[in-house]
């Protein structure tokens, strides 16, 4: 009986190889169908000009024309991405490409020396700016992108998962979602009185965030320190989630609790403040699209509420942005503008466990410094499962 146990093993073994085979075969077609491209006759030049009409470049330089910003163009029926940076005369070029409708993307980021030198402070800058679904054609192309300055965080999102997870054993699941933060700078940051809000789309050219939901860190102002290199992690339910074959968040150092809709409270984890909960049982990040923002403001109520109930907070109070999309090719729909984010993470599919991460940029006598270009496109990596406090980066060990 074994033994044709064993035989009936070694046949299903063989069946999923062949299914295995005949299905990569299938997507290496269908990949390969999707890679033709119109012929070599329809290709054109493009050339972006980089600009900066803010005073930094200009002190810089002594013109308005950014040399080495990086620029990204996206092809939005090809799929094709290209990149390029820009001359002396602030100019990236672009050789043979399809004519198309492009997703455009520049980011550069400035060192604090170079900063003191046109501003008197010794504060990193990163210029930042895109255009979205615009046409490109002819024979050449000219196009002229702006971008404008903003500064880096001290401290930043480092991993934010909202993916859910798979129908195993119960319907879809997402109450295991969880944010981190990280002190990227060699300070001790104090959490207390921080603010994570997720924002409503439409109104990125605002000098407001609407905010669906807005909770706070607690504390008198020096309660939650975070020293250089020391992350936290907020849960939406600081629970064990592994009985619906997902991560155990019972040990998150906070917890998104909304009183009086049905949530459940860990009395062992400490509760953000709910500032304001437009809608739901939990602070649920959206497991298609979402933009969430971290703040710093002493009244959050002084700007009031939109009519659609959301919350106004200042734009200019926000330390750190991070936006994600089930579809990266839908730049065109951002719901934070280029000196928060001018990018999207992401481009999976929901329900898939996936979770992004911030990239180690480089290592300060062992502590990990994180790309933050404000740009999610190029900040962030996709990671196939959840890490829970520590930093996955290929050919990078754990910090």
């Amino acid at each position: 009986m074994a033994m044709n146990m064993h035989s009936d093993i070694e046949k299903v073994v063989r069946r999923l190889l062949v299914a295995t085979l005949t299905l990569g075969m299938l997507l290496y077609f269908i990949d390969c169908e999707e890679l033709i491209t119109p012929p070599a006759s329809m290709r054109l030049d493009l050339n972006i000009t980089v600009m900066d009409t803010t005073f930094l470049t200009q002190a810089i330089r002594g013109n308005p024309y950014v040399d080495s910003a990086r620029v990204f163009i996206n092809s939005i029926s090809y799929r094709n991405t290209y990149e390029a940076y820009t001359d002396s005369n602030g100019i990236a070029h672009f050789e043979a490409i399809l004519p198309d409708r492009y997703h455009i993307t520049v980011t550069k980021r400035l060192s604090a020396e170079v900063c003191s030198l046109a501003t008197g402070s010794p504060i990193e800058r990163i210029l930042n700016g895109q255009l979205s679904n615009v046409a490109v054609q002819g024979k050449v192309a000219n196009l002229t992108v702006y971008v404008q300055p903003s500064s880096p965080s001290p401290i930043v999102f480092s991993e934010v998962y909202y993916n859910g997870s798979p129908a195993n054993p119960i319907p879809y699941y997402f109450h295991d979602q969880f944010t981190e933060l990280y002190n990227n700078s060699d300070q001790t940051i104090y959490l207390d009185s921080l603010i994570i809000a997720d924002v409503e789309y439409g109104y990125i050219q605002e000098d407001v965030i609407h905010a669906v939901h807005a909770y706070m860190f607690p504390g008198n102002g020096h309660d939650y320190p975070l020293l250089p290199g020391q992350l936290v992690i907020i849960a939406q339910d600081a629970a064990d989630h592994g009985i619906n074959h997902s991560i155990n968040l019972l040990d998150a150092d906070f917890e998104y609790f909304a009183p009086n809709v049905g949530d459940v409270d860990n009395p062992n984890v400490t509760n953000m403040v709910k500032l304001h909960h437009k809608y739901g049982v939990d602070f649920l990040y959206s497991v298609m699209n979402n933009a969430l923002v971290l703040l710093k403001v002493s009244d959050p109520f002084a700007l009031g509420y939109d009519n659609f109930q959301n919350l106004l907070l200042p734009k200019s109070a926000v330390l750190d942005g991070m936006e994600y999309r089930e579809n990266l090719e839908q730049i065109d729909y951002k719901r934070l503008d280029p000196t928060i984010d001018a990018g999207l993470t992401g481009g999976f599919e929901r329900y898939k466990m996936k979770s992004v991460q911030r990239k180690i940029a480089y290592r300060v006598n062992g502590r990990a410094v994180l790309l933050d270009n404000n740009n999610s496109s190029i900040d962030f990596a996709v990671l196939n499962y959840p890490s829970l406090r520590f930093f996955f980066v290929p050919g990078d060990a754990n910090p």
